[in-house]
């Protein structure tokens, strides 16, 4: 009961944490079960200041950038979106954000 609190705590925070250029820009939801808790863990461990991939959760998540300030920035505009993506049971899911000419993408499949 303790883990369901504050895992609802940090969905909400991370559902504030979306910016206003972020977008969803492909997500699927392919026939097979994803571990939501494993994703959630994930997600919330990705929110390093690199730009590396990891295997976590069964899944091989990306983070990469074009002129992008940095990959904390990154999270932050995204980790929103894909706490929802992971919520409706995505298996490959991609969030990009636009901050005038830089871009960053971030996601797993």
């Amino acid at each position: 009961m303790k883990f369901t609190a504050v895992f609802a705590a940090l969905a909400a925070f991370a559902v504030t944490q979306v910016s206003a250029n972020a977008s969803i820009v492909s997500e699927y939801d392919a026939l097979g079960a994803t571990d939501q808790g494993a994703l959630h863990n994930c997600l919330n461990n990705y929110r390093t200041n690199n730009w590396d991939g990891m295997d976590c959760g069964g899944r091989g998540w990306f983070k990469g950038s074009h002129k992008y300030k940095n990959p904390t920035n990154c999270w932050d505009a995204c980790a929103g979106l894909i706490v929802q993506a992971i919520d409706r049971g995505a298996t490959s899911v991609e969030c990009d954000d636009q901050e005038g000419g830089a871009k960053c993408w971030m996601g797993y499949h």
